[in-house]
Parts: C-alpha cells; sequence; structure tokens
C-alpha cells in the first residue's frame, strides 16, 4: 500500500500535514476565494518527492504547468500530465504529456485520456499520483448533476484503488444545496473555505473518519 501524501507546509502546523493514500479530497466554497491555488498547491506538495502529478482541467496545459511552477522550484514536466478539457491543442509543451478533449461535457474521452495518462506513469515507474480536477463545477455547468455524480464515482474508486490521491475544486455557491449533498457524498473529505470580515480565509476539514476540525486561518501562498 502507498504511503501517506504529504501536504505539510500548505497548512498551519499542527492541523492537516498529510493525506492516506487512496483518499478523495473536495475544496468547497464560493467562487474567488483560492480553491484553485489551494488544488495546485496540494497538487505539487509532493511532488519534489517523486509523486506524479495528473490535472483534468478547463485551463490550457500551458496555464496550468505554468502556475505549478510558481510551487515547484524545479518542475520535471514528464511527471506531469494534463487532460485539457479547453480545446486548447497543447502543441506548445511538447515536454508534457497532454490528452486534449473538445469539452468538459465529453466525460468519455476525459476517462481514455486519464487512463493514458495513467499508463504513461506506471511505464515509469511511478506510482504514488495526485490527481487533480479542477473544477466539479464547470462540469455541472454543462451536464446534469446525476451523469456527474456518476463519473465521480467510478473515478473516485480508481483513484481508492490505485492508492492515489484526488483533489478536487466545487464552488458551493453556484449550485442546489441537495446537488451539492450529492456530489460531495463521493468524497472522502471535504476542505472548506470561508472568508471572514478581516478578509482573511479559513479552512476547516470534515471527514477523513473524524471530526470536523475547528476553522483555522489558510496562510497566503509564497507566490
Amino acid at each position: 500500500m502507498n504511503d501517506p501524501y504529504d501536504v505539510s507546509g500548505v497548512f498551519p502546523d499542527g492541523t492537516l500535514t498529510e493525506l492516506p493514500a487512496g483518499t478523495n479530497v473536495a475544496i468547497v466554497g464560493p467562487s474567488m476565494i483560492g480553491k484553485r491555488k489551494l488544488a495546485l498547491r496540494l497538487l505539487a506538495a509532493g511532488y519534489e518527492t517523486g509523486d506524479g502529478i495528473l490535472c483534468i482541467t478547463t485551463d490550457s496545459a500551458k496555464t496550468v504547468c505554468e502556475d505549478l511552477e510558481a510551487y515547484v522550484d524545479t518542475l520535471d514536466r514528464n511527471r506531469i500530465g494534463v487532460v485539457d478539457t479547453s480545446g486548447s491543442d497543447g502543441q506548445d509543451l511538447l515536454d508534457v504529456t497532454i490528452e486534449t478533449v473538445s469539452s468538459p461535457s465529453d466525460l468519455t474521452g476525459i476517462s481514455i485520456g486519464t487512463s493514458k495518462l495513467f499508463k504513461h506513469f506506471e511505464s515509469r515507474g511511478i506510482s504514488d499520483i495526485r490527481y487533480g480536477l479542477i473544477s466539479v463545477s464547470t462540469l455541472l455547468q454543462y451536464l446534469d448533476s446525476q451523469t456527474v455524480f456518476q463519473f465521480l464515482h467510478v473515478y473516485t474508486k480508481r483513484i481508492g484503488d490505485t492508492g492515489g490521491l484526488g483533489i478536487y475544486t466545487l464552488n458551493n455557491a453556484s449550485h442546489d444545496p441537495q446537488v451539492i449533498n450529492t456530489i460531495t457524498g463521493e468524497f472522502d473529505a471535504l476542505i472548506e473555505l470561508q472568508e471572514v470580515e478581516s478578509g482573511d480565509v479559513e479552512f476547516r476539514v470534515r471527514g477523513l473518519d473524524q471530526r470536523a476540525t475547528a476553522w483555522n486561518t489558510l496562510p497566503p501562498a509564497d507566490d
């Protein structure tokens, strides 16, 4: 079984330092609060020690790689795979393994692309993989909630079975509360974000077979 995934340095000391292999975690909060940035920080947290990064994104692969470089001293793009659903051809990133999908609504294409990238990592002997899906909310804009739920059910199970770490983002202010409850039921844990009067962003963790943590201030990124 894979060792836990290190996330130390992302959260304050004494809060969250690692996540078990096979865990799927959703970062949940309103728009413009920093969900995407936190997801990228979690994806990059184990990169220096050899983890692979496999990211499904509605941004271009180029944008994702450039943003990851803010959190990694030396980015070896051979350990990065991107399923790019933005419509970009990705030809300007010849050193990154990219699977292009025409639209976020093409879940079959996304699944096939993810499988190809997983095999790419496997052929290189990379067994610890951090998966990003940025964002679930975009899928919900293109597809009905039941279709998205079924996709996540299969996708999260695969990550669990292979000992990966899944990181997802979800805007809880843009969808019906019942949809949010249904979708979040597929994850092992939630990292909830809220902005307080001071302008600071706070987080708490729910799940991981423990009670919800207290709200703590999320340190700003170093970028």
